[in-house]
């Protein structure tokens, strides 16, 4: 009877023991555990939402730049600042596309002189962007010189822009040019956002091909093209920041050895058409 009792005893202390085991690592495990459904849930919509264009876009947009003619780049940055891209780091001949840089130079000038904007120079910027004057560009360039267009560079933090003596020398990549766009605004002084915003969304409806045509109405769009004849042929430029809700898309395509200018446009149309597909 003894024994019996002592035997009791132990089993009763044994119970016990392994069930504050058993709480115990029942409670380690929900502290190492991942967060509630909701939280689970709401990480991986948020990033699809903010990766965009998704791999298999950027993939179809890489294969279709691969097999047209001459030399293409592209380059993406989405919403969290990430880059795709496809030879994005070869140099090319900027044409028009540095007229958006000169324009934020220009006003990062303005604003730190503490000088306005004068009716004239409004009328400059206008016709840089909207229509692409150059010689609106050269009265802008006087302005603001290749050291503040070096320091926006800098700001921007481009590894590959060059420029010497005038705004037509300078030399652009893609990733460098995307990544301007998608710090578009935060490189813009605030009080002059809504009007570079305004500006580069309402350019003529004749230079308007490429990139916006295939984004709006679903993207709000700003953009800038460039194109010249080169050495090589027809080299046609466009790079655009496309925003809905809270995502954004900052989108280069450089081309140069087209056939035609019409041949650009046509790759830049079929990249920009590959990278948004629903």
């Amino acid at each position: 009877m003894g024994f019996g009792r002592i035997e009791r005893g132990l089993w009763v202390l044994v119970t016990a023991t392994l069930a504050v085991v058993a709480l115990r690592f029942g409670a380690e495990a929900t502290d190492s555990a991942a967060p509630p459904a909701s939280t689970r849930e709401a990480s991986p919509v948020l990033s699809e939402e903010l990766r965009v264009p998704a791999a298999w876009h950027v993939g179809k947009a890489r294969d279709f730049a691969a097999r047209r003619a001459g030399r293409v780049s592209f380059a993406v940055v989405d919403s969290t600042g990430d880059l795709s891209c496809y030879r994005c780091r070869a140099s090319y001949h900027s044409a028009s596309v540095v007229k958006a840089m000169l324009l934020v130079a220009y006003l990062n000038r303005l604003v730190g002189e503490h000088k306005p904007l004068t009716a004239d120079h409004e009328t400059y910027l206008d016709s840089m962007i909207r229509v692409s004057d150059n010689n609106a560009a050269t009265a802008i360039y006087a302005h603001v010189g290749d050291r503040r267009l070096r320091a926006l560079a800098d700001q921007a933090h481009m590894t590959n822009f060059r420029v010497s003596g005038s705004w037509g020398s300078a030399r652009i990549t893609a990733a460098d040019q995307a990544g301007f766009f998608a710090r578009l605004n935060e490189l813009t002084p605030s009080e002059y956002q809504g009007y570079t915003r305004n500006l580069l969304s309402s350019i003529v409806p004749r230079e308007s091909w490429g990139i916006p045509e295939v984004s709006r109405p679903t993207w709000f769009t700003m953009f800038k093209g460039g194109w010249l004849t080169s050495r090589r042929g027809s080299l046609v430029h466009q790079v655009a920041r496309l925003e809905k809700r809270r995502v954004s898309i900052a989108i280069a395509i450089l081309t140069d050895g087209n056939s035609t200018d019409a041949h650009g446009r046509e790759t830049i149309t079929g990249i920009a058409s590959r990278l948004l597909a629903d």
